[in-house]
């Protein structure tokens, strides 16, 4: 009876093997090679600018003469300076930041003035424009200067032409250097609201899972969760940032974490972080066992093709039997590896993003609990969820595993199914809904 459970297991190890090296080979052994690349010489992150800045304005408006009142007075940004319904112009202005503003930051600013042009750009509430001259300014460019994770947004109001810019019918805005107005018009800019966005993102982590394998495109738990976080207020201008790999195990995510310029200047912006992975801990040591026990290059361009033929060759259930010790002693090794990992892990990103708010997945069974190799995987993902699990650890888990394990829907989660030849394990669409769901169960959207 031993004997026939374990043929029926190697049979079945030798049927995912084949497929699973044809899907993910590739994608497992480039990430392994990312851990040669050579560290980027500075990933210092700048962290001078804490608090939140701001920004004040005031100008010179015809028939008005210096705004606000009384004179020195400033607009709080996003505020308006000038008029919108008078026909008077605005001909000059002063801009500068507030708030903690670090050493080095500031902002500056060019405008466009009737018979003079462009007249230079001015900085830190230096004076631009004319006063006594009875000039309009007809279009400005604003930009920040030393003052990574922040933008300029500005609008305003022009002769003939109303509320600038339009943005699908509606008042929106510019950024960051672009030009607001008119040049070559003999159009008067009558009024601008100006204000400083904090660059926040959602940064996505982890392996295929996170990259959205499988998912109908746009349907990824990534993006799913992150139309969520949109609709919170204060967060209509986060941005995503999907840095998920395939075939990255816990190794590559360190390494990715520690010196990848991208993804530390990604982090530094963060305001929600997700991370997916684990898995590949598993997979990527059984596919480096199998390329030794049938003697083929992992590095070389066409291994998933040469270990997929090699696994179809007679004799390949019994190389793949003397193995198996091997295959589970590297398994371990690299379970083993994930809880070494993960503290630095978990450490490196609160380095990088103090403030933000993370939430982690833990890893789901493909296989059903009524197949052989149930017993063969299962302990293993359950060693990693356990790591993941680690009480007091400063995140919050999105319990994934629980989560399909019970899942009593119609429509599958994964399209790995023995009867049908589909051993793809990654979540189907429905499946990544599933995962956005756990994130929400989380605690983290009210």
């Amino acid at each position: 009876m031993k004997t026939s459970i374990f043929r029926s297991i190697t049979g079945r190890l030798l049927i995912l093997l084949l497929l699973l090296s044809m899907i993910f080979s590739t994608s497992v052994f480039a990430a392994v090679d990312s851990n040669s690349n050579e560290a980027s010489n500075d990933p210092t992150i700048d962290t001078q600018a804490t608090g939140d800045i701001g920004v004040q304005y005031r100008g010179h408006v015809q028939n008005k003469g210096d705004v606000p009142l009384p004179v020195g007075n400033f607009v709080t940004g996003p505020n308006e300076l000038g008029s919108r319904s008078e026909g008077l112009r605005l001909e000059g202005l002063r801009i500068e930041l507030t708030g903690a503003v670090p050493s080095g930051a500031g902002i500056s600013y060019e405008v466009h003035v009737q018979n003079k042009g462009w007249m230079g750009t001015v900085q830190n509430g230096d004076f631009a424009g004319t006063t006594g001259a009875g000039l309009r300014i007809e279009a400005i460019k604003i930009n920040l200067t030393g003052l990574d994770g922040y933008e300029v947004y500005y609008r305003g109001h022009v002769q003939n032409k109303g509320n600038i810019p339009d943005v699908d019918n509606t008042w929106g805005w510019v950024k960051n250097g672009a030009e607001l107005g008119t040049t070559g018009e003999s159009l008067r800019l009558e009024s601008i609201e100006i204000k400083i966005v904090k660059t926040e993102t959602y940064t996505a982590l982890g392996d295929s899972i996170a990259y959205g394998m499988s998912a109908t495109p746009g349907s990824g738990y990534v993006n799913l969760f992150y139309n969520d976080l949109k609709g919170i207020s204060g967060n209509e201008d986060l941005t995503l940032v999907n840095l998920g790999v395939p075939g990255y195990a816990s190794s590559q995510l360190l390494n990715q974490l520690q010196n990848d310029p991208a993804t530390i200047a990604a982090l530094s912006k963060a305001k929600v972080i997700t991370v997916s992975v684990g898995g590949n801990n598993i997979l990527a040591p059984v596919i480096a066992s199998l390329a030794v026990a049938f003697q083929l290059d992992p590095a070389s361009p066409t291994f998933a093709a040469d270990l997929a033929a090699a696994l179809t060759q007679p004799g390949a259930q019994d190389i793949i039997t003397a193995a198996l010790p091997t295959i589970q002693t590297n398994v371990t090794a690299s379970v083993t590896q994930f809880g070494t990992d993960w503290p630095q892990i978990v450490a490196t990103i609160k380095t990088l993003s103090p403030q933000a708010d993370i939430v982690v997945t833990t890893l789901y069974d493909p296989i059903s609990s009524q197949d052989p190799l149930f017993a063969v995987f299962d302990p293993a993902i359950q060693t990693i969820n356990t790591v993941i699990k680690t009480p007091g650890a400063g995140y919050k888990v999105a319990d994934v595993y629980t989560a399909f394990a019970t899942y009593q829907g119609s429509e599958p989660l994964v399209n790995f199914n023995w009867y049908i030849g589909n051993l793809d394990p990654h979540p189907t669409t429905a499946g990544h809904e599933l995962i956005y769901q756990c994130h929400l169960n989380a605690g983290f959207i009210d």
